[in-house]
């Protein structure tokens, strides 16, 4: 091999790690946007869970009523949870959505 044609390999392996860290480097960004989306997303729907938490204990005067609404909500907050948990689990780096910190106040 000519030294020319060491020199045309060595920079077309260059020119391949450059690309593969610009593929990289906008995999990140991509990934840091789905991150922000999901974060709001729950953020959202967490809000959503509190009031209407909060609208059933208000509003609902019969307790077995309440009760029972409550345990529904509970549910649907804890299915909300797992689909956030496996969307979780199939991205790289993200940290944990938390969707649980926020308890209905019958477990609190």
């Amino acid at each position: 091999m000519t030294e020319e044609n060491k020199w045309k390999e060595v920079s077309k392996d260059l020119s391949d790690i450059s690309s593969k860290i610009r593929d990289n480097l906008i995999d990140d960004e991509n990934i840091t946007d789905l991150k922000e989306t999901l974060n709001s997303a729950k953020n959202s729907i967490k809000n959503n869970f509190s009031n209407l938490i909060s609208a059933i204990e208000d509003t609902v005067k019969d307790d077995e009523i309440r009760e029972d609404a409550l345990n529904v909500v509970k549910k649907m907050k804890d299915e909300f949870s797992k689909s956030f948990d496996d969307i979780k689990d199939k991205i790289p780096n993200i940290s944990d959505l938390g969707f649980n910190e926020n308890q209905t106040s019958e477990e609190e």
